[in-house]
């Protein structure tokens, strides 16, 4: 595990796995250089780095939980072609960034990017097959969402209720400023309600 007082960090050709706890709390950690041979950046590895701006991660097929977790500062992200899955709460509280453009995203778990209130658009890419419950939660300036046109995209929240099990979708639960949904590719459908957009933001 790093030192806490670290500042600037060049991850070694020889690492292919940031591991878990790797730089957490690192508080003044300002500048991280990556390398085309990383695979995957562990879990907690950069919780609560609040300086750090940008994180090229052009390389890493997973994310692990928690990975980037209070990183508020965090602009810039690069996700390359290879990136598969962004676990949960991956970037939970990243309120700096604006934009996300996930090219080859198959899986986003619980709260990936929940409450990452700057956030504006999203293009997700068309080989995603699954965003879990409140993945987006409280993105309150989202506007605009690229979405794959597939069955079965969206995990259910199940609530027990008067003893009746309810289904919620809360992917973009308090997105209320979500207005643009571009539907690309993926599977033909019969109607656009089957995708439950009615249910993406607070009722």
């Amino acid at each position: 595990r790093a030192p806490l007082h670290v500042t600037h960090v060049r991850i070694d050709e020889s690492v292919d796995v940031i591991e878990e706890n790797a730089f957490r709390d690192c508080e003044h950690l300002v500048q991280v250089e990556t390398h085309d041979g990383i695979r995957r950046v562990g879990n907690w590895a950069f919780f609560n780095c609040k300086l750090l701006r940008q994180i090229n991660l052009k390389s890493v097929v997973e994310i692990g939980r928690s990975a980037f977790w209070g990183c508020e500062n965090l602009e810039s992200v690069e996700f390359g072609d290879k990136l598969e899955t962004i676990e949960s709460f991956s970037f939970k509280g990243c309120i700096s960034i604006k934009h996300l453009k996930l090219p080859s995203v198959i899986t986003i778990e619980l709260q990936a990017f929940c409450n990452c209130k700057a956030l504006i658009d999203i293009e997700l890419s068309e080989r995603l097959e699954t965003i879990e419950t409140r993945a987006f939660i409280g993105c309150e300036r989202l506007q605009r969402i690229v979405i794959p046109l597939k069955r079965n995209l969206f995990s259910i929240d199940r609530l027990l209720h008067l003893d009746r099990l309810r289904r919620k979708y809360k992917q973009f639960d308090g997105c209320d400023q979500l207005k643009t949904v571009d539907l690309v590719g993926g599977a033909h459908i019969k109607t656009v309600a089957s995708l439950h957009m009615e249910s993406w933001r607070s009722e």
